[in-house]
């Protein structure tokens, strides 16, 4: 059975005004998908903890690419898709970055708890590696999120997946109840540890995206 499919991108707009109309119809979006969309896990739209004014991430967890097509063929999508088309939404000098990722079996969990929390701490990560570290990583990140599963209540989403398109590269999308939970309880963890001392070497580049939600859902039952 295929592994659940992640979408993280990050669109840039040429204006406040614009940015906060997306954000709102993002927001509408993760309505619908919440609803009508069972195989639409996640949807999520976010902003730079440094905040730019511009700038917009959307999150989107789905079941299998069934389900991705699915939300990508509604009418709420062609209709976005059609506004940046007729109006000047996003900037022209700026391409969206958007990334295609799937999670590696097993290695991942996400708690209701997120839910009740109005400001989750978000991040998004990208690891590159050179030619055969990524999978000499891969049992480090398995005890990773093993150990954020089962002993950090405080770490509520967490997930290592695969970029589709760039074969070295892993991501990590992280949430959790403060930035002062990700700093006193899961990043001294052992797991972590042993997780740096063991495979730091074998980086070729590590690119932290921190987040605020704004709109929609991060967990759905």
């Amino acid at each position: 059975m295929p592994e659940r499919i992640l979408v993280v991108a990050r669109m840039l707009t040429v204006s406040q005004t614009r940015r906060d109309e997306l954000l709102e119809s993002l927001g509408h979006l993760a309505e619908i998908a919440q609803k009508d969309e069972p195989g639409t896990l996640k949807y999520a739209a976010l902003i730079p903890r440094e905040d730019d004014s511009k700038t917009v991430y959307a999150v989107e967890e789905y079941t299998d690419k069934a389900a991705f097509d699915l939300h990508m063929s509604s009418t709420g999508v062609k209709d976005i898709n059609q506004w940046f088309a007729d109006e000047k939404v996003l900037d022209p000098d700026d391409t969206p970055d958007v990334h295609i990722l799937e999670y590696l079996p097993g290695f991942r969990f996400a708690r209701a708890e997120v839910l009740k929390r109005p400001d989750p701490h978000v991040i998004f990560a990208e690891l590159d590696y050179i030619l055969g570290g990524l999978d000499t990583s891969i049992p480090y990140w398995k005890a990773v999120v093993e150990t954020g599963r089962d002993h950090e209540p405080g770490t509520l989403v967490y997930g290592i997946l695969k970029d589709t398109q760039k074969e070295n590269r892993l991501c990590s999308i992280e949430a959790y109840e403060s930035p002062e939970y990700l700093r006193d309880v899961h990043v001294p963890s052992q797991a972590i540890h042993n997780s740096i001392a063991n495979t730091k070497h074998l980086r070729t580049g590590l690119r932290h995206h921190f987040l605020q939600k704004r709109g929609g859902f991060l967990y759905k039952e």
